[in-house]
């Protein structure tokens, strides 16, 4: 009868715990190849064991982090005086999603004490980046909202008064052309001062009394498409819808004014590519498709073959005044507004794109709609 002895149970335990472990746990042995993966590891990463026994951590290595700052990390865990290192790390998952971590590396040693090779564990800070962000984002538009309730005062009255006075002036040069051109450019501008004014208002007021209800998700999308049918022909961009027969819980008004400022914003990507690009043949489509998930909830997703979102800028795009366009061509409130939309409609928002050139999708996770 075989029999275990006290140490093999112990190695038993352990084994167990570090399988049944919620954080990911790897071990490399002392060349830095992966010699073990737990569960959790696989779960958060997406890379089967078998893809990565052999391989070296460097497959997680994200294309942000700066090679200096893993020198200093294993100069850290070889300093006899330190022998670990404990920080935040941003890896890279197998799909290509960028993964925050907490983790710790320490060198575990044969009964003599020398180094045997590496354990790494794991925090995954996903959900925690998440709640500072969204923090950080409600604290912005606390100060935005100061900001622009003190504009809208105090600057929307003396614009009324200097807009009435310019068209009043237009009146009486009615026949000079380059008089009636110059009056035109003030009220122009004046008007696109008070639409800012109107746009940080948006993005930063408390959410209102919204009525959700239950909208046929189709016939509001062809309404934006009427609105933005023309612009987009004259880009030569292509419209299109897949599989929008669902109902959802929103806001019909909200979900207009989302719909449009995404197209936009998916126009003006694709404007900025083919400035770039010398292929004239390339066709550039808007598209605009849904899906059910198994919980009930719709997900619907506006694709576009636009210049594309670099990963650093993934991170930022819905922030208030955050534009890469040039100087004039925006004003950076676009994103700010539609990720202000789908939050007052209880919603979810989340973007993706593979790099520079390669388009983007954002995709809005809706409430089903409930059944009366």
């Amino acid at each position: 009868m075989e029999t275990i002895s006290p140490s093999g149970q112990v190695d038993q335990v352990f084994l167990r715990c570090v399988e049944d472990c919620f954080e990911p746990i790897m071990l490399t042995d002392i060349t830095g190849k992966l010699t073990y993966v737990n569960p959790a590891w696989v779960l958060t990463y997406g890379y089967q064991k078998h893809e990565a026994i052999g391989q070296t951590p460097r497959l997680l290595r994200s294309p942000g982090e700066n090679p200096d700052f893993y020198k200093n990390m294993w100069k850290t865990i070889l300093d006899p005086n330190i022998g670990f290192w404990r920080g935040e790390v941003i890896n890279q998952a197998k799909d290509g999603h960028l993964v925050p971590v907490l983790l710790t590396i320490t060198p575990y040693r044969e009964s003599g004490g020398e180094i045997k090779g590496y354990m790494g564990i794991a925090v995954d800070l996903s959900d925690q980046k998440r709640m500072e962000e969204q923090i950080l984002r409600q604290d912005r538009l606390a100060s935005i909202g100061m900001l622009a309730g003190g504009l809208a005062h105090e600057v929307g009255n003396p614009l009324g008064a200097i807009r009435g006075r310019a068209e009043m002036v237009m009146n009486q040069v009615r026949g000079n052309e380059e008089a009636e051109k110059n009056l035109e450019l003030i009220i122009g501008q004046i008007d696109r001062i008070s639409g800012l004014i109107q746009s940080l208002l948006r993005v930063s007021r408390v959410p209102g009394q919204i009525l959700l209800r239950n909208v046929e998700l189709a016939p509001i999308v062809k309404e934006v498409f009427v609105l933005m049918q023309e612009a987009c022909h004259r880009a030569g961009i292509e419209l299109r819808t897949n599989n929008l027969d669902f109902q959802i819980s929103a806001d019909s008004s909200h979900l207009q004014q989302l719909f449009l400022n995404l197209i936009i914003n998916s126009q003006h990507a694709i404007e900025e590519i083919k400035q770039k690009s010398t292929d004239t043949a390339k066709k550039h489509v808007i598209e605009v498709s849904a899906k059910k998930k198994p919980s009930g909830n719709v997900v619907v997703s506006v694709k576009d073959t636009g210049c594309g979102i670099s990963s650093e800028n993934l991170r930022k795009i819905f922030q208030p005044f955050y534009t890469t366009k040039a100087a004039g061509k925006g004003t950076g409130l676009g994103l700010s507004i539609v990720a202000k939309l789908v939050e007052e409609m209880n919603g979810n928002l989340t973007v993706e794109s593979e790099g520079v050139g390669q388009g983007a999708t954002f995709h809005i996770e809706f409430n089903e709609a409930v059944n009366r």
